[in-house]
């Protein structure tokens, strides 16, 4: 009862001392009282005074030079009479606020700031407000005009440091604010970006309702819109019905003249939505994860782009690092060269990402070189040697409608490269058009377990509306029901540089050095036994050797086997080619088969091939991902046969070298392996070339 007593007392203390306070452009620090009919001359001195929480600093319709930094207690509010109320600032000093609200980390601040214009004076003060520490503080109703470095900062943290805070700020709110030329980039001596307004430590923020632009500065010095601070560390926060706009992108790659980010936020902890905004620049999302809420980051019903197509290039939704759990639908992007783009890192990873009922129109750039961006491309950037970098799983791509610009349209709709494994991905009833090279690429593609291409509606792609595979082809590819139809817009057609020398270039790169010696021996091995050199059966044994090992490491342990086997016949034709007779005659040498012989081998083929073809039916998981049994059969049992031929100079080794050449030109073409077709069509050309050399040396008689 004593206590309830007290408590009664205490708040009705606390009612009576909490009251409002005035500021006047007629006012005085030296004798006002801060009453309505004795006001204070400065923000400074009413926030330095009145501590009382509860209590209201009213600012009075007039233009305030503020000369000191104002610190606002924590239940302090402050109310302005709305554009009549101006606080100019005349502080210069940099890292320094005109209004500081920095409380220890969990402080109640229980607090708004509204109706009052805060002047930077044309860049000369570096910040307008930092609320650092404090949670249910609102902001509203607001302007910030012409600040050098950044406008707003809210911070869960008090102290700077680029850490999650111990405890988040909760339920702070910035809404119905104006914010003109309050952002930096620090160009020429540095490639960092401010923000107009500045998050980090927040938990359950809502953002809404603000105007902010960014475009007053020279291109390359104008910063964000809305940017995490500290590192970031935000959980549940919205942002919503807001208008952002950023100057376009004038820089040749990120970081040169800026970027073109509206809103850039790091480390994101769960709950995140962002909708209802329209936004002249790109949302930059730096790592999600899903934490204890339904989504990582969802991202609905936002206008994403430009007024004129840029000949820079504008970015729509970003992606970068370990995201995890991302909805985006509903979104309108045009207008932009890349729609949604995914950066990941080495060894970071993309989960759970849905993409649906977007609407991409005019995709690509005012000019360029055809590599103008895509409606969704997901890459490590360029690869480094042979690491491919993050993986990917569970992706939908499902009802969205891409429309490439009419002139210098992208090359590709949809591009995935760069992944070091990928699987559940899921692009259906889409509507794709105008793409030059194709509407969609996949590089390397076999490295995807599983891809379900459905009911999309194709239409002027070009590679004749079909998918484009690099370095193989998905493990598991279901493609059913889309409909294909439209010629490649001008100037597509047939692209050397994309549908021929790009796979030739990633696979060359994808090929380690014990594959590339194999390559080489299985070339030398034909270059001497042309010659009849006996040095072709150790080329041939290395051959075996190495991609034997190789697809031992692999895994393959089926067709470690098969290479294994080629080492009888290379024994067997390096003891038979080394003898000679007394005079130092070759005792091997070149003719044709007798029909015994040749019916032999036909046998052996025949046997083979029948193995083979079951044996890669019915274990296909000991062998590489991807066979095609009828195919590769007839490859193995040919190179079986030609090498076994050979080992008695018989001149038809050279038509079973050709058959399994011209089987693994088909293969890999198949496969996806252009690199690999092209380097069997090299050897199909020095095998017919080596078999006229024999025939002009053969012995002309039937062995």
């Amino acid at each position: 009862m004593r206590s309830t007593f007290c408590f009664i007392l205490l708040l009705l203390f606390s009612q009576v001392h909490a009251q409002t306070f005035y500021i006047s452009a007629t006012g005085s620090d030296a004798v006002g009282n801060g009453s309505a009919n004795s006001p204070w001359r400065t923000l400074a001195k009413a926030c330095n005074t009145v501590t009382q929480a509860g209590s209201i600093i009213h600012v009075k319709a007039g233009i305030y030079t503020e000369t000191e930094q104002a610190q606002l207690a924590p239940g302090v509010s402050i109310e302005g009479e709305d554009s009549s109320s101006v606080i100019r600032s005349a502080i210069r000093d940099d890292w320094k606020e005109i209004l500081s609200l920095r409380s220890e980390e969990g402080t109640n601040g229980n607090q708004h700031i509204a109706n009052i214009v805060f002047d930077g004076q044309d860049l000369s003060t570096f910040w307008a407000v930092y609320v650092g520490g404090r949670s249910h503080v609102s902001i509203h109703d607001c302007r910030f005009l012409n600040f050098k470095d950044r406008g707003v900062i809210f911070s869960g943290r008090n102290d700077d440091k680029a850490e999650a805070p111990a405890v988040y700020a909760k339920g702070n709110r910035f809404f119905n604010n104006i914010l003109l030329n309050c952002a930096a980039y620090n160009t020429p001596n540095g490639v960092y970006g401010r923000g107009c307004l500045n998050i980090g430590g927040q938990d359950s923020m809502l953002i809404y309702n603000n105007r902010m632009q960014q475009n007053q500065r020279p291109n390359g010095y104008n910063g964000y819109l809305i940017k995490y601070h500290n590192d970031g560390y935000l959980k549940d926060v919205k942002i919503f019905n807001n208008t952002l706009i950023k100057i376009p992108f004038a820089g040749n790659y990120g970081g040169d003249n800026g970027w073109d980010f509206a809103i850039e936020c790091w480390n994101v902890e769960g709950g995140m939505e962002i909708y209802g905004n329209t936004i002249q620049g790109a949302i930059d999302i730096v790592t999600t994860t899903r934490g204890m809420y339904k989504y990582g980051v969802w991202i609905h019903d936002n206008r994403i782009g430009q007024p004129v197509l840029n000949s820079h290039f504008e970015s729509g939704i970003i992606f970068e690092v370990s995201n995890e759990s991302v909805i985006v639908e509903n979104n309108t992007l045009q207008k932009i060269s890349g729609g949604i783009l995914f950066y990941p890192q080495e060894n970071t990873v993309l989960s759970d990402i849905i993409i649906r009922n977007n609407r991409f129109e005019q995709i690509g750039r005012q000019s360029g070189n055809g590599n103008n961006g895509n409606g969704i491309h997901i890459s490590a950037g360029s690869l480094h040697g042979n690491t491919n970098r993050y993986t990917l799983s569970n992706l939908l791509v499902q009802n969205n409608r891409f429309i490439a610009a009419e002139n210098n349209a992208p090359f590709y709709g949809i591009e995935i490269t760069g992944a070091a494994a990928a699987n559940g991905i899921h692009i259906k009833k889409n509507t794709i058009q105008g793409f030059t090279a194709a509407w969609l690429v996949a590089n390397p593609a076999n490295v995807i377990d599983s891809l379900v291409l459905e009911e999309n509606i194709l239409s002027g792609n070009g590679y004749g509306n079909e998918p484009l595979f690099m370095v193989g082809a998905p493990a598991h590819l279901l493609s059913n029901k889309n409909s294909k139809s439209g010629a490649a817009p001008p100037g597509a057609g047939f692209n050397i540089r994309e549908q021929v020398l790009r796979p030739i270039y990633y696979e060359t790169r994808s090929i380690n050095p014990m594959q590339a010696i194999a390559l080489l021996s299985l070339l030398l091995f034909l270059l001497f036994a042309r010659k009849e050199i006996k040095y072709a059966f150790p080329a041939i044994g290395l051959y075996a050797g190495l991609s034997a090992l190789t697809s031992y490491l692999d895994e393959q342990v089926g067709r470690a086997l098969l290479y294994g086997s080629l080492f009888i016949p290379a024994v067997y034709g390096w003891i038979a080619w080394r003898k000679r007779d007394r005079k130092g005659h070759r005792v091997v040498r070149i003719g044709y088969s007798s029909g015994k012989a040749l019916q032999m081998q036909l046998a052996g083929f025949g046997i083979a091939y029948v193995l083979l073809f079951v044996a890669f039916r019915m274990a296909d998981h000991y062998f590489t991902t991807g066979i095609i049994p009828w195919i590769d059969a007839f490859f193995f049992a040919a190179l079986l046969t030609a090498t076994g031929t050979m080992c008695f100079k018989r001149m038809e080794c050279w038509y079973w070298i050709a058959g399994a050449c011209a089987a693994g030109i088909a293969s890999y073409l198949m496969k996806h392996y252009l690199f690999n077709s092209c380097y069997y069509a090299l050897l199909l050309i020095v095998s017919v070339w080596a078999f006229f050399k024999w025939k002009k040396r053969m012995t002309r008689v039937r062995v």
